[in-house]
């Protein structure tokens, strides 16, 4: 997750791109992804979303420099930036090469790792949960059914509530509000139809 350190493999969007030392044969890799028309406006709702999303500008010499934190915004993911080293055309990119490493066997193994959707878990929290169960996620205490977490998961301001997730999720209008029609063009054509259809994200947002 976001608070691992570079030197893991598991660090926030890493792709890894062979089996992982580390893993053990009795853990569950739990894989989360999101609809990446909703990923790229949250990687974009605040300078400090971008996290390790670096977007690459050029200079009037066209040296690449970087591009400050204050002036970063969503149409900075539809051009060049590096993450983790690897520069990517565009972050729409980046989350073809993310989402295709959790479905490569080869670097999680079928037997103990498991791709969950963001909106499944906000929407279906006990059916996933038992799912989870059902793959061998142990519980913190016996005959336990916790619920999700009605406050913000994160302490910072724009970081919604549940109920404020579950109304904005729901409404299909929010995925495209905040994209122009070029930017909803380059998504059309940049992201990999077959990881779509295999996730349930098809033209009108995330299947319910």
């Amino acid at each position: 997750d976001w608070h691992t350190g570079k030197e893991r493999a598991l660090w926030k969007h890493r792709v890894n791109e062979r089996s992982l030392a580390t893993v053990g044969p009795d853990c569950l890799v739990i894989l989360m992804v999101k609809d990446p028309y909703f990923w790229l406006t949250s990687c974009s709702r605040q300078p400090r979303n971008f996290f390790e999303l670096q977007p690459i500008a050029h200079d009037a010499d066209g040296a690449p420099t970087d591009i400050p934190e204050r002036d970063k915004t969503l149409a900075h993911l539809f051009g060049p930036l590096e993450h983790d080293a690897v520069i990517y055309p565009d972050a729409v990119c980046l989350w073809n090469d993310v989402v295709r490493s959790y479905f490569d066997d080869t670097v999680y193994s079928p037997s103990q790792a498991i791709v969950v959707r963001s909106e499944d878990f906000l929407f279906r929290f006990h059916e996933v949960m038992d799912e989870l169960a059902a793959c061998g996620l142990v519980e913190l205490e016996a005959g336990t059914r916790p619920e999700p977490l009605a406050e913000r998961a994160k302490g910072h301001v724009e970081c919604r509530s549940r109920e404020q997730a579950l109304a904005f999720y729901a409404d299909p209008a929010n995925r495209i509000s905040e994209y122009s029609a070029s930017q909803l063009e380059a998504l059309r054509k940049t992201l990999d139809p077959e990881l779509l259809a295999r996730l349930g994200y098809g033209a009108s947002g995330p299947a319910s």
